[in-house]
Formats: C-alpha cells, sequence, structure tokens
C-alpha cells in the first residue's frame, strides 16, 4: 500500500484542527462524568442491571473517544490523511459518539426501568 501525497496544512487548517480536537475535550468530559456517576452507584452497592449497561454504554464511548482523539492526533502529526478525512474522524468523535451515547442510554433505561 503506498502512502498519499498530503501537502502541508495551511495555517487555517491547522488552527480548525486544533479547535476541533479540543472540542472533543467537551464530550469527553460529559462522557467521564456520566461514567463516574453510574460507576459510584455500582461501587456503592446499589447494582440494578440498567447501571450495568450504563456504565458499559458510557465506558465504550469513552474508550472510542480517547481512540479518535490519539488517531487524529497522530494523523495530523505525520500528516498522513487529508484534512477532510481528520475533520471527518474529529466529528465523528464531537458529535456522532456522544449522541450514540445518549441514545443507547436512554434507550437502555426506558426499556429496563419501565
Amino acid at each position: 500500500m503506498t502512502k498519499v501525497d498530503v501537502q502541508a496544512y495551511a495555517a487555517w487548517q491547522r488552527s480548525l484542527f486544533w479547535v476541533a480536537w479540543l472540542a472533543m475535550l467537551v464530550p469527553l468530559y460529559f462522557i467521564g462524568h456520566g461514567f463516574a456517576l453510574a460507576g459510584s452507584m455500582v461501587f456503592n452497592g446499589y447494582g440494578e442491571m440498567v447501571d450495568f449497561v450504563l456504565i458499559l454504554i458510557m465506558g465504550t464511548a469513552l474508550l472510542v473517544v480517547l481512540l479518535i482523539g490519539i488517531y487524529t492526533l497522530t494523523r495530523y502529526w505525520h500528516q498522513g490523511y487529508s484534512f477532510k478525512r481528520l475533520l471527518l474522524w474529529l466529528t465523528l468523535g464531537i458529535v456522532g459518539i456522544p449522541l450514540a451515547a445518549l441514545l443507547g442510554s436512554l434507550y437502555a433505561y426506558l426499556n429496563l426501568i419501565v
């Protein structure tokens, strides 16, 4: 497999990348906070099935957003991808994964509580 020639990123692209990459910290914070809240209930003896499911959903989302952050940072550093592809990955980390975790948590909560 050959490496695609990618030109150096322009100044506006570098700025936009760092703003988007740092914006991933916002959903990462909220997902981590949700993971900590559900985890504290389980570790304090309140072990309903919905709590275990919420821990799995939040933990998986937390791990995936962290991996997307590492992946995009290494690809940006080595300039291995086009800028458009990096932005697609960052959009997935900022919007896609947190939205999927939110919808999955709501679905699990409504089905396991009711």
